[in-house]
């Protein structure tokens, strides 16, 4: 088996990548600007993946790599839940959402998909599990009055 950071290398491939995220971009109907904000993202996420895989590649430091990983995971996890949220409530609300939201969430399920592969199953669920249980617990703090938004 590939040590991990080479692993997470081939999850980066911009070969794999930009016309997978090319193809997202021109999914749904984005004005030039969007199109290009997508794959400048897109290109962004990529750079910081292989970044990540190049500065912990030796083999003391995957346990490290791995924690990384799943901190990513995580970024990516909650960036996709925030532009889903935003497009139900502006679908509920409206009737429709912006385009480049769901571009957005489309990104971020693709790089989610590509990293997933390389955490184990027991591990995905404890961090899925993890971030529903810390939002859940802030909107009840919020609903119940304990905590207030800032100003």
């Amino acid at each position: 088996m590939l040590p991990l950071a080479q692993q997470l290398l081939d999850v980066a491939d911009s070969s794999i990548i930009v016309p997978t995220c090319r193809n997202i971009a021109e999914s749904v109907d984005l004005n030039p600007k969007e199109k290009e904000d997508v794959m400048v993202e897109s290109a962004s996420l990529s750079a910081q993946i292989t970044s990540l895989a190049t500065s912990l590649q030796h083999p003391d430091d995957e346990p490290d790599l791995y924690r990384s990983l799943a901190a990513l995971w995580l970024e990516l996890r909650f960036a996709w839940q925030r532009h889903n949220m935003v497009a139900n409530y502006d679908t509920i609300s409206t009737g429709t959402c912006a385009p480049i939201v769901l571009a957005r969430a489309s990104l971020a399920s693709y790089f989610l998909l590509r990293l997933e592969a390389l955490l184990t199953r027991q591990h995905l669920d404890k961090l899925g599990d993890t971030a529903v249980e810390l939002l859940d617990s802030v909107r009840t703090d919020v609903e119940n009055g304990n905590l207030s938004v800032a100003a």
